[in-house]
């Protein structure tokens, strides 16, 4: 399947711009909009009836991501319903000791920056770096994705 982004991101206007961004602020695909509507539609009218068939589908999501990544195994999978909770699952899952470190950047989404902040109180210790496009920072991540 080809990936013609002029139609899975069709902005008005003609904007020329692409979104680096999470979920919660940057604009969605047609087909995650598209399936979104179908499962609501789906469970507006016949409620639960085809759960089992929406397990298959996750499944089938698990699988693809499971090729995708190259994980060890189908069950190393975890769909979860947001950045902020994927976050929490990892950082609550890792056990830190004092004097462990964790690098943010500067400009992290709030809830995203606060599950590593809440991490203090254990003695960690929490670096932002900066991104700004003058930063060593910036120069040097732009050196290396070029």
């Amino acid at each position: 399947m080809s990936l013609n982004l002029t139609q899975e991101f069709p902005l008005n206007d003609n904007i020329n711009i692409v979104y680096l961004n999470h979920a919660a602020s940057a604009q969605w695909p047609r087909r995650t909009v598209e399936a979104v509507q179908r499962f609501a539609q789906e469970n507006m009218t016949q409620g639960c009836k085809n759960y089992a068939q929406w397990k298959q589908q996750e499944m089938q999501l698990r699988e693809q991501f499971h090729k995708l990544l190259n994980a060890p195994a189908v069950d190393d999978i975890a769909l979860l319903k947001n950045t902020s909770e994927a976050l929490s699952v990892v950082a609550y899952g890792l056990t830190w000791q004092a004097g462990d470190n964790v690098i943010i950047t500067d400009q992290e989404f709030p809830s995203n920056r606060i599950v590593w902040e809440s991490l203090q109180n254990q003695g960690v210790t929490v670096h932002q770096a900066p991104i700004a496009k003058t930063s060593a920072y910036w120069r040097w991540l732009t050196h290396v994705l070029v």
